[in-house]
């Protein structure tokens, strides 16, 4: 179910909103209602605010979920009133202005009540006259929500209430959109909040649930911060990594905890750990626990002679065959895997895999990203090749780990689900040669699928990219549309806005993405995250971040109404020429993939050929397929983005809007000097191979001030992960050998 109403700002409703909000701003002060009350059932808490902000004693996840919802609804409670008073000038000091009380008290006037029928007095009272029965909203989904307006005896009552306490967390942000609300991107400065009256509690009928489960962005590292989280919540996204520090605030704002990765082989059955149990032939280790496992023919003893007994030298057979012998390459997030068809290997792997749920480092993750190593090569026992390919050997071990965990739950040793997520990548890209066992749980065992260097010049499901979009959809087809995949279960798209070689670069994707997410969904995908999203310092990727949050939550929504509303509500007076500026950057930009990650590697290695894919050249070049931005093109269009956005910094607009396309053109400058590099690099290189020692000269020097001062910006490569962070702008061209080549050469 999508969204029932149309997108935010072109609806009637919002406009009869504002009509009525500036009416009231322009009403004498003594001719104004009373402020509005806001009821939420606050608990054994004094106050809305004293709720909202004791998370850290909540017990997130445990059977009774009372405690969560009293939190998260006040915390509600306390952002609609922030707002509220924002809008209407209020002083927020003032407990009078738009008060929040408890729902066993009484309030006169128009009330807003936060909750359903089973946690706020107030609305089990007027559930009939709102047409609201709690069966109703539960059939929308934790996350859904009613937003309805009703008059009873005098008063205009309104209930923002969702199928559990995140959908009436997501209601509150989705009323204050209508009334104009914006959060672009993190930090005060990138809101939007209209200023006048609110004199009584607006008209409104809406139902809403999201059209994707989950929506958010892939991580390990603890790089999230107050401001980004906010936002996260504000615009119902509801993923990001255990990883990330307080998790109680995670869990108030709706957000789940993902875990997991490539080095679950490191850490739960590592071959140079000491051998956990008893060896019944090895001694000095007798005050482990008996040892459960059978000695294999294969035990050699300590064979390294360092006086302690490693699982590999307690098991050598655990680990995979490659080449005739064991491999005990594992090595944090690569190397070979262990041999899965050996059932003492997988069960050891699995108990420590679990127990990490229980009482690990994972205590608190909602679900797993169950990946085994990084493109690692799989074991060649017979056993292990009689299972099929890796493919089919990797969703045997999915289905384990779910068994494993459904036992841990109903023993009573874990007290909450998680889900796992497995790849469709790399080694294991090709979908499955074999049914599935019978028993899958096609519920919580989710295939990611994840198309690594992609193209953006062109769409997922364009024909006309065969040079590097082509083999994605083929497998794509063969695990989420084929009609005779073994494969019948979710599918989780894992994009790269930010793949670790763009290095941040402000790359705009809102054309491509209009066109990716709805084809995602309607080919099953109802889960989607990007990686190494920045958390901050955004400029220009506000629109992928904000876009792509509207669109996985409602895929049909109305792209141009969102890009209108975008744009005028972010740069007033400026809006043309910035639409026009991302319209252009998106063109300058869109051949990133062919620039990073084929032509940067070519200069570095020094190639012989320098172009050799249909999708760029040197000059402009227009192929029946693969046609995309050749280098000069691309030096152009970010000649006009500098036009453009050199007018748009001279305008006469607010203050707020100034620093946001100040924002804007720090980020800009960074992939402008970048491409202006790679520009004098190239024809540098060229003239050099040519023998025209003056132009190569004089190009290199020409390419000099865009290094160096690609060099002075240390800000535009941060707050990203490790992977797609650097030291600075030149570092992240990643032709930085090319260049010094070239220095040695000529930069005397």
């Amino acid at each position: 179910m999508t969204p029932t109403r149309t997108y935010l700002g072109v609806g009637w409703r919002l406009c009869a909103v504002a009509a009525a909000l500036f009416m009231a701003a322009r009403a004498p002060a003594e001719h104004r209602p009373p402020s509005i009350g806001i009821v939420v059932n606050m608990g054994r808490y004094d106050s809305a605010a004293e709720a909202a902000g004791d998370e850290a004693n909540v017990r997130w996840g445990d059977i009774d979920a009372t405690d969560d919802t009293i939190c998260t609804q006040c915390f509600a409670a306390c952002e609609l009133r922030h707002y509220l008073c924002q809008m209407t000038g209020l002083d927020e000091d003032q407990d009078a202005n738009f008060p929040i009380v408890d729902d066993e008290e009484l309030l006169e006037g128009d009330l807003i009540l936060i909750g359903g029928p089973d946690g706020n007095a107030v609305t089990r009272r007027h559930a009939a006259d709102l047409g609201l029965t709690q069966a109703g909203l539960a059939a929308l989904g934790p996350e859904g929500f009613r937003i309805k307006t009703t008059d009873a005896g005098g008063q205009r009552i309104l209930v923002i209430a969702g199928g559990g306490r995140v959908g009436t967390l997501y209601g509150v942000y989705a009323f204050l959109e209508q009334l104009g609300v914006r959060w672009f991107a993190p930090g005060q400065i990138h809101e939007y909040v209209p200023r006048g009256a609110l004199p009584r509690v607006p008209d409104m009928d809406i139902t809403e649930r999201p059209a994707f489960v989950t929506r958010g962005f892939w991580a390990w590292e603890d790089r999230g911060n107050d401001a980004f989280i906010d936002w996260m919540a504000r615009n119902r996204m509801n993923l990001w990594c255990d990883a990330q520090s307080n998790h109680p605030a995670l869990k108030k704002r709706g957000i789940q905890l993902t875990c997991g990765g490539h080095r679950h082989q490191s850490r739960f059955i590592n071959p140079r750990d000491p051998y956990p149990y008893n060896h019944p032939r090895f001694v000095g280790d007798e005050d482990k626990p008996d040892d459960p496992y059978p000695v294999g023919d294969q035990y050699a003893g300590d064979v390294n002679e360092d006086g302690v007994l490693s699982c590999s030298e307690a098991h050598p057979e655990w680990y995979g065959l490659r080449g005739g012998k064991r491999s005990f390459n594992i090595r944090g997030g690569f190397g070979d895997n262990f041999c899965t068809s050996n059932e003492s290997a997988v069960t050891e792997f699995m108990k420590n895999f679990v127990q990490d749920f229980i009482d690990g480092e994972w205590r608190d993750a909602d679900s797993v990203n169950f990946w085994m190593l990084d493109g690692g090569k799989w074991c060649e026992c017979d056993n292990c090749t009689t299972l099929g390919i890796p493919t089919d050997r990797n969703l045997l071990l999915v289905h384990r780990l779910r068994q494993e965990i459904k036992k841990a739950r109903l023993r009573g040793r874990l007290g909450r689900d998680v889900r796992v997520i497995f790849l469709a990548y790399a080694d294991v890209l090709a979908p499955p040669t074999r049914p599935l066992p019978p028993d899958f749980d096609y519920e919580n065992c989710i295939a990611t699928y994840f198309p690594i260097a992609r193209c953006y010049v062109h769409t997922f499901a364009d024909p006309s990219c065969t040079e590097i979009n082509e083999r994605y959809r083929s497998h794509h087809h063969g695990w989420a549309v084929d009609p005779n995949r073994h494969y019948r279960g979710q599918i989780f798209i894992g994009e790269y806005y930010n793949v670790s070689r763009y290095k941040c670069l402000p790359i705009v994707y809102a054309k491509v993405m209009a066109k990716d997410i709805p084809y995602y969904y309607d080919t099953g995908a109802r889960h989607m995250h990007y990686m190494h999203v920045t958390t901050g310092n955004w400029g220009t990727k506000a629109l992928t971040n904000y876009q792509m949050a509207r669109m996985l939550w409602d895929p049909k929504l109305d792209i141009e109404a969102l890009w209108d509303d975008y744009f005028s509500r972010r740069y007033g007076a400026a809006a043309r020429v910035m639409r026009h500026f991302y319209d252009t950057l998106e063109k300058a930009l869109c051949n990133v993939t062919v620039l990073k990650y084929r032509l940067a590697r070519r200069l570095e290695g020094n190639s012989a050929e320098l172009f050799t894919d249909r999708h760029m050249k040197y000059e402009q070049y227009r192929p029946d397929t693969d046609d995309g931005p050749d280098l000069v093109e691309m030096v152009r269009y970010v000649a006009r983005c500098r036009k453009l956005i050199d007018r748009a910094e001279g305008m006469e607009v607010p203050q707020r809007i100034k620093a946001r396309i100040a924002e804007d053109e720090r980020g800009f400058a960074y992939g402008e000097g970048t491409i202006h590099l790679f520009d004098r690099v190239v024809q540098a290189t060229l003239a050099d191979r040519a023998g025209n020692a003056d132009e190569a000269r004089r190009q290199f020097l020409l390419a000099r001030p865009y290094a160096d001062a690609l060099k002075a910006d240390t800000t535009s490569t941060t707050m990203s992960s490790s992977h797609a962070n650097e030291s600075n702008a030149f570092v992240a061209s990643q032709i930085t050998n090319a260049y010094a080549r070239l220095e040695k050469r000529y930069g005397g």
